[in-house]
């Protein structure tokens, strides 16, 4: 009985130990910022010259998360293929054709979800990578890319502008927009919005590191006028 108790504590411990390891940060400070079982609802809008096609929500679930390799060079390195979403509207249907309008996400970034972490490797990653020609986006709580004046054909005359960027604390998407803009007219033709539900507010965190220079003036203006002010009392 003792030494089946024991074997008992041991396998616990073993499992507690690779669970622990499994959701470790890698050695480059990379890791997943989600888990098996995590759920995200986007709105999403889409229109043509003005009139609106699509106005849904959008069901994600992670049912896979696989393992980041330890040591990434290339982006391509990074265990996209593996993870495992289910994506569907919002009663359950699956996406369908509608799936196709994706295509318009994955020509600028690989994935719904990034790791989390190192955003200094993973800009490094993107901007060394051959298939992507996105300029890295890196405001506050936020990181993507910017991708724009894509032509599906050469004198299409339409130029489409995408953006999307991932909450930094978790790595899933947050926002994509893209804008088809005809080059003859500069009218813009169509758009699609989608924007993840529960997002936070105002960061101000992210705002103050991003304006450093700006805070740090305005902080020296106010301790000068409250040295002036006093002086006057005085």
């Amino acid at each position: 009985m003792r030494r089946t108790l024991q074997a008992i504590m041991a396998f616990a411990v073993l499992a507690m130990l690779l669970a622990g390891t499994a959701s470790a940060a890698t050695s480059q400070g990379l890791e997943w910022g989600i888990t098996v079982g995590d759920q995200s609802n986007f709105d999403i809008t889409a229109t043509t010259e003005g009139v609106v096609e699509t106005d849904e929500v959008i069901y994600m679930e992670v049912l896979v998360r696989p393992v980041i390799p330890n040591i990434i060079t290339a982006l391509d390195e990074l265990p996209f293929d593996d993870l495992d979403l289910d994506i569907s509207w919002a009663n359950g249907t699956d996406l369908g054709w509608s799936g196709l309008i994706f295509i318009l996400l994955f020509v600028a970034t690989p994935s719904f979800i990034f790791p989390i972490g190192n955003y200094t490797l993973l800009t490094e990653l993107y901007n060394a990578d051959d298939f992507y020609n996105g300029t890295v986006y890196d405001s506050g709580g936020y990181w993507g890319v910017n991708f724009n004046d894509f032509e599906f054909s050469e004198g299409s005359n339409q130029s489409i502008d995408i953006h999307v960027d991932y909450l930094k604390d978790d790595g899933v998407l947050a926002h994509w927009t893209v804008t088809m803009t005809n080059t003859t007219s500069s009218l813009v033709t169509g758009s699609i919005i989608m924007t993840r539900q529960g997002l936070p507010g105002l960061d101000i965190v992210g705002w103050i590191r991003d304006n450093l220079l700006l805070v740090g003036v305005g902080v020296g203006i106010v301790v000068i006028l409250g040295a002036v002010v006093c002086m006057r009392r005085k």
